[in-house]
């Protein structure tokens, strides 16, 4: 016998509600749908009182941004599957922190997939930590994020990172106070997570700050603080006259 996986949806739109309940009850005997709401006081309530495993959650609800449902709860030990229509830089960042997302309109597949992925998981939790870190990752210029490294995640400010290189399915982090870590996924990843957060790509294998740029040396070396010397790439360079003309 299953154990059934308590899930609630969060979505104001009622036809959205009950077409993501269909396909779930359809295709996974395991979710056992407790609630639906659609306004952040009814998602709150709702939360407090169900204490759910799951949570679909539709990003912009019909009072506000469902990221202040989390602010107002005392309840944080279930999953996210956020539903968005974000742009691709918060879907990394969601996609960092939380479980995954969504994108609307909603693909069957995909959402099957998605589900499938956390029944063989099941014990990873999105928790408020998680949610501070991604609130203060998106909204915030001194910002945290998570770094996966062998069985645990580790946060690190973004501010610190001097520049990140790719290490084959890995990416090393070099840090303002000399530390190093290898993490583990591709250096693309991080990319997508950092562009917005003034990180400049030199070349396919390195990330560079730009808050640690010394000089820029014919237009096509970076010094960096430490002292490392970067080369560009020839498809890089036009970006780095960008970089220069920001930065003058």
């Amino acid at each position: 016998m299953n154990v059934k996986i308590s899930t609630i949806i969060i979505e104001d739109d009622v036809h959205a509600q009950n077409y993501l309940a269909t396909l779930l009850e359809k295709n996974f005997n395991q979710i056992q749908i407790l609630g639906c709401a659609g306004s952040i006081q009814k998602s709150v309530q709702l939360i407090e009182d169900v204490k759910p495993e799951l949570v679909f959650m539709d990003i912009e609800l019909r009072d506000g941004n469902s990221f202040e449902v989390f602010e107002k709860i005392s309840y944080y030990d279930f999953e996210v599957i956020f539903v968005t229509a974000f742009n691709n830089f918060i879907q990394k960042a969601i996609e960092h922190y939380a479980f995954s997302f969504i994108t609307k309109p909603i693909d069957d597949s995909k959402l099957i997939e998605t589900v499938k992925r956390y029944i063989n998981l099941h014990e990873r939790l999105f928790s408020k930590k998680k949610y501070l870190l991604l609130s203060n990752f998106i909204e915030k210029c001194d910002s945290r994020f998570l770094l996966h490294i062998g069985n645990e995640h580790i946060p690190v400010k973004v501010n610190d990172i001097i520049k990140c290189e790719a290490d084959g399915n890995y990416t090393k982090f070099y840090m303002n106070d000399g530390k190093e870590h290898l993490a583990s996924n591709y250096l693309k990843y991080y990319e997508a997570l950092l562009e917005h957060k003034g990180f400049f790509k030199a070349h396919r294998s390195m990330l560079i700050n730009t808050r640690f740029i010394s000089s820029i040396y014919k237009k096509e070396t970076i010094i960096l603080t430490n002292g490392d010397n970067i080369h560009v790439s020839i498809r890089n360079k036009s970006r780095l006259s960008e970089l220069i003309n920001t930065l003058s």
